[in-house]
């Protein structure tokens, strides 16, 4: 049985779903300002693996994982990642999955748009051109904005809109009461990406409510707070510049873009880029046909770098294939250049995984409100591109989103992003450069969660899950099963590379440590694409 079908009730009752699993739907206050028991309600949806040891004197408890976002599904990552997870954190605990409220398959939705297909319509305008605040697109992509906030507030944002109820607040205590109608006094959480930014909010609100509480892919809570996106891309050149490196190291036979120097590879990828800016490539048998630009290869390589070790291969097929003027390599390869846009009525995805507005609602209704300001953005908008001149024309829209939307929550935590005491130390987890999430970021916020443990991946890529490390994954084996958190200044290896491959001999491990590594090896492909 599907979850949507399940009746949902003010408890958790458990009904076998899919292969082995457990779905529910649990009621919970729209607003928890309310003092009306009988007030609206919200449906979250929940899909658990249950522990191994489930009924045994070895049973720890459930955790409850978030995927990201804002607006990820939790019950998909179950379905996608659920048992590796399990696999990794341990057989004593439950994995548990939940859609934040309008999101996924919880109800009420966030749906700003009537249809799959007038969403893909839309997204067909945007046009082949970055933002740049000194030129014509600036005003475009505000006009685009304006679009979807004024269909969003027309949509789910009344009095009782669901817009009005998503706030990050809302979904902190969401987990409470989930925690507690599970019959646990304490919350285990592991949380990627915007799931940081959910655990850094329920640790400053309910210290005393933390059991194991993971925060992977760290974004900085007052950065977030603040609506301004600008700490995020102090490191994402040097993530994209590893394509490079990686390359010279794999060498000619696993990069057919090898040259001498990770420097000349640069310039080679670079020289292709300029030539398809003058002359954009047809794609004319893909389906549906497409063109091949500048814009398009830079998004590609920007969306590469949250997982590299999966899609810095198609990066350099790409890129071959267009120095060779290899049609049949093209057309096989457009799909994962630029994503496809399908005229049909239905177009087969379930409607509960389908994108939807939820970061705005989420991450705008979270922020300060801040009105568009011309000379403020100029600023906003140069800073961003000297950090990352090819990641900051992406990247500033997000501040455009929020200074046009026109929902706000009816509750907002505006206390400190921060705890002195929590009922046990938090594990933040970091690559050592992360293209969203960077490390700068990961040791400001750890300075404010006394006794927070942190642990640095020497890896590219967004969260830990970019790249397999079987170090990594006993660390969080050993937090969670035990408690402990890694020695000051720990660091771990990646065991496999992008474009390299294996760097460890699988042969010389244990079984368990092999097991272990196949798992964590596993959850590459589920790397959360945080705000894009």
């Amino acid at each position: 049985m599907g979850i949507i079908q399940l009746e949902p009730s003010t408890d958790i009752n458990w009904t076998p779903c899919y292969d082995g699993h457990l779905c529910a739907r649990l009621l919970l206050p729209l607003d928890y300002l309310s003092e009306d028991p009988d007030g609206p309600t919200t449906a979250i949806a929940l899909r658990m693996i249950p522990a191994a040891s489930r009924g045994t004197a070895d049973y720890r408890g459930t955790v409850l994982i978030n995927p990201g976002g804002p607006g990820g599904s939790g019950t998909n990552l179950v379905e996608r990642a659920g048992a590796n997870i399990s696999r990794i954190v341990g057989g004593s605990f439950d994995v548990l999955g939940f859609d934040p409220r309008g999101t996924g398959a919880s109800t009420p939705r966030v749906e700003c748009f009537a249809s799959a297909a007038e969403r893909n319509i839309w997204m067909t305008q945007v046009g082949h051109q970055f933002l740049n605040a000194s030129d014509h697109t600036l005003g475009l992509y505000r006009a685009r904005e304006q679009v979807v906030a004024a269909k969003c507030e027309q949509a789910i944002g009344g009095e009782l809109g669901i817009a009005r109820f998503m706030s990050t607040a809302s979904v902190a205590t969401d987990m409470i009461k989930i925690t507690e109608k599970l019959g646990q006094e304490k919350l285990h959480y592991w949380g990627f990406s915007y799931g940081s930014i959910l655990g850094q909010y329920f640790s400053a609100m309910y210290p005393e409510k933390v059991g194991r509480v993971i925060i992977d892919g760290v974004y900085d809570g007052d950065n977030y707070r603040g609506a301004l996106w600008s700490s995020n891309l102090a490191d994402m050149e040097a993530v994209m510049d590893s394509l490079f490196t990686y390359c010279h190291e794999a060498g000619p036979l696993r990069c057919t873009l090898y040259e001498s120097t990770p420097d000349t590879i640069r310039a080679r990828y670079f020289g292709v880029l300029d030539e398809v800016a003058r002359n954009p490539i047809a794609i004319p048998l893909a389906e549906p046909p497409v063109i091949l630009t500048r814009k398009a290869l830079i998004t590609q390589l920007f969306s590469s770098s949250y997982k590299p070790l999966a899609n810095y291969g198609t990066i350099v097929d790409t890129i071959r294939a267009i120095e060779t003027g290899n049609q049949t390599a093209l057309t096989a390869l457009a799909p994962k250049i630029v994503d496809p846009t399908e005229c049909k009525c239905s177009s087969g995805t379930i409607p509960w995984l389908a994108e939807n507005d939820a970061f705005n609602a989420i991450a705008c209704g979270d922020g300060e409100e801040h009105p568009y300001d011309p000379e403020y953005y100029a600023n906003y908008y140069d800073e961003l591109v000297k950090d990352s001149p090819h990641g900051g024309p992406i990247w500033a829209v997000h501040y455009l989103q929020c200074a046009e939307w026109r929902v706000r929550p009816k509750w907002r935590y505006t206390g400190p992003l921060a705890a002195a005491n929590t009922s046990h130390p938090l594990l933040l987890i970091s690559p050592r450069y992360d293209p969203v999430c960077p490390l700068r970021d990961a040791l400001a916020v750890r300075e404010r969660y006394s006794g927070a443990g942190l642990l640095v991946q020497n890896s590219h890529g967004h969260c830990s899950l970019s790249a397999p490390s079987l170090c990594t994954a006993k660390h969080v084996r050993a937090y969670m099963e035990h408690g402990v958190l890694p020695k000051e200044g720990a660091v771990c290896e990646a065991d496999e590379l992008p474009l390299i491959g294996s760097v460890s001999d699988v042969s010389a491990m244990s079984l368990e440590d092999q097991e272990l590594l196949e798992a964590i090896r596993g959850l590459s492909e589920v790397v959360p694409m945080f705000g894009f």
